[in-house]
């Protein structure tokens, strides 16, 4: 009988081939790699924007898994990009020095790779690994932890020990693990200091959320047990942390912007109504920066989030003057925030203003006949009494 081959089955991060780049060295092409390769000069003419553009376009008809897929294909083509660069090779060079039967062979399953079937969680590249999205998100949970006068890592290991190790915890469960976590921070908190304490919160807030999606909180306890320590944790003195308020509020904004599961949003308005001027100003200037962070990043619904975030702080700090143009920022895409600033300014006579931020919001959204209803019902209202002041910002 005549022998068979078998056929050898090659995963994305196989090595495919070495070359010697005229930067020496040596650059190591992995299948991940030949298939992005393939797919580039093949379809886009090596163009890498073109791909890139595709690719951002595919993650946009699908907001939840594809989204992601395609931020780890777009970073590991962000990085691919790099090396040939820095190696001084081109993706053309790649394809021509690599057996021609091979790349025939690989060229359907680089389309179906790339543009078509979504690499699993087990099949991604580092550089798939290592987005945008994972780096911030891991830095929002514990990124400035050694910031802290006392590391949340001190307490972090225990509030985990205190979790069974694996499996799901069932909605009736979830009482008795919410019983066992208030019971711990009722002990530690009868003998920490205000640093301590601080400490222990912020580790809890950051415990808490790694370990919610196998809990099943549909009682609402892991929630209202969350809020109780959020509450604690912004009531905090900070003046007596030993912490620079600029670290506290980089960290604490973060978690707010990444923070899932709804589980900070009762205390946002609460925490934002409470800052002092100072407070508010770097408050401001902070989730600025994130917002242009995000964007930069493509990153579009943490970018959302920051928006939103500015807007709540500027309503509860009635910072009239940047209404209007947080407004046109955000448009039509969520209407609360809309609404929020446009009641503020309303509550306080300026009604004017509150027109004008209905009006400027007339970008594209979801939204946008629901503004227009509310818009009209405003000037309906203004229309019966007499006029107030008109808002400087309006002119």
């Amino acid at each position: 009988m005549p022998s068979t081959i078998p056929r050898v089955t090659r995963h994305g991060n196989d090595t495919c081939r070495e070359i010697a780049p005229p930067a020496g060295g040596v650059l190591v092409v992995t299948y991940w790699d030949l298939w992005f390769v393939i797919v580039l000069v093949t379809d886009y003419g090596g163009d890498w924007d073109r791909l890139a553009a595709h690719l951002r376009h595919q993650g946009k008809t699908d907001y939840s898994y594809r989204l992601y897929a395609v931020e780890s294909l777009l970073c590991h083509l962000g990085y691919l990009r790099q090396a040939l660069a820095a190696a001084g090779v081109t993706p053309q060079e790649v394809l021509a020095g690599t057996d021609p039967d091979l790349v025939k062979r690989q060229k359907a399953r680089a389309r179906d790779k790339i543009l078509r079937v979504w690499p699993s969680e087990r099949d991604k590249s580092p550089w798939m690994r290592n987005t945008p999205r994972a780096e911030r998100e891991a830095r929002a949970l514990r990124g400035y932890w050694a910031r802290f006068p006392v590391s949340p890592d001190r307490y972090a290991a225990q509030i985990e020990g205190l979790f069974k190790p694996s499996g799901f915890y069932e909605e009736n469960q979830s009482f008795a693990l919410a019983h066992k976590l208030s019971a711990f921070l009722d002990r530690e908190e009868k003998r920490a200091n205000d640093a301590e304490l601080c400490a222990l919160y912020r580790a809890y807030l950051t415990v808490v959320i790694e370990q919610m999606q196998r809990i099943d909180d549909s009682y609402g306890v892991m929630g209202d047990t969350y809020n109780e320590v959020l509450e604690g944790y912004i009531r905090l003195d900070r003046s007596t942390l030993g912490m620079p308020l600029a670290d506290f509020l980089q960290d604490l904004l973060e978690l707010f912007i990444w923070e899932d599961h709804a589980f900070t949003t009762r205390q946002q308005p609460v925490f934002f109504a409470g800052l002092d001027g100072a407070e508010a100003l770097l408050a401001e200037a902070t989730l600025r920066a994130q917002w242009d962070e995000l964007r930069e990043l493509d990153l579009e619904y943490p970018a959302e989030r920051a928006l939103t975030l500015l807007g709540m702080l500027c309503t509860q700090q009635r910072m009239f003057d940047r209404f209007v143009d947080l407004a046109r920022a955000m448009g039509s895409r969520e209407w609360q925030r809309i609404t929020g600033m446009a009641e503020m300014a309303e509550k306080h006579k300026q009604y004017d203003l509150a027109v004008a931020v209905y009006e400027a919001s007339e970008g594209p959204g979801y939204h946008r006949d629901l503004l227009h209803k509310k818009c009209a019902e405003l000037q309906s209202r203004l229309g019966k009494r007499p006029k107030g002041r008109k808002s400087k910002r309006a002119e």
